[in-house]
C-alpha cells in the first residue's frame, strides 16, 4: 500500500544513479539515522534540517534499492549512530521498516528504533501533501519519531 505520487517532480529533485543493493548516505549525522525510501527521502532530509536546529545531528540514508537489501549499511549506521528511524511511503508491514528490523534482530543489535509509514489500515484519496500529513509520513512526523528514539537513547 502506498500513497499516490505527486503530479510534478519535486523542485529539490536531483537525478541519481541507482546502484542495486546499495543505499546512499544523503546527509551525515552522528546522533541518529533515518533510513528512507521514495517520497519520504525528501521529508527525511527536511526533518534532519529541523532537528539540526535542536542540536540533533541526523544521518539520512536513501534506500532506493530494497532488493537486494544493503544490510551492511544499516549495521554501519546502527553502530555509528545508535538509533534508527525508517520512513517510507508504504505499509510499515513488510516494507523498508521490516527489512531494517530483520537485519538488526538477526545480528542481535538492540537500539532505539521506530518505523514511520502507513499503519495497518485502508487509505483514502487526496493530494500528496494531505495524504503525507494524514498518514504521518511528512517531515514533522519523521522528526517526532527521531525525537522519540533519542529519548530512549539517552
Amino acid at each position: 500500500m502506498r500513497t499516490k505520487r505527486p503530479e510534478a517532480t519535486p523542485t529539490a529533485y536531483e537525478p541519481q544513479t541507482l546502484r542495486l543493493g546499495k543505499g546512499v548516505v544523503r546527509r551525515d549525522g552522528s546522533d541518529a539515522t533515518i533510513v528512507a525510501a521514495g517520497l519520504c527521502v525528501a521529508e527525511a532530509l527536511e526533518a534532519a534540517r529541523v532537528l539540526e536546529g535542536d542540536g540533533i545531528a541526523v544521518r539520512v540514508v536513501d534506500m532506493a534499492s530494497l532488493k537486494p537489501f544493503d544490510a551492511d549499511l544499516v549495521l554501519q549506521c546502527a553502530a555509528e549512530t545508535g538509533a534508527i528511524v525508517t520512513a517510507e511511503n508504504h505499509s510499515i508491514i513488510g516494507g523498508l521498516g521490516s527489512a531494517v528490523a530483520e537485519v538488526l534482530a538477526e545480528e542481535g543489535v538492540g537500539l532505539p528504533f521506530r518505523r514511520v509509514g502507513i499503519h495497518d489500515q485502508f487509505c483514502e484519496g487526496g493530494t500528496t501533501p494531505y495524504l503525507m500529513n494524514k498518514f504521518g509520513l511528512d517531515a514533522i512526523a519523521i522528526a517526532t519519531a527521531v525525537r522519540r528514539v533519542m529519548e530512549k537513547k539517552r
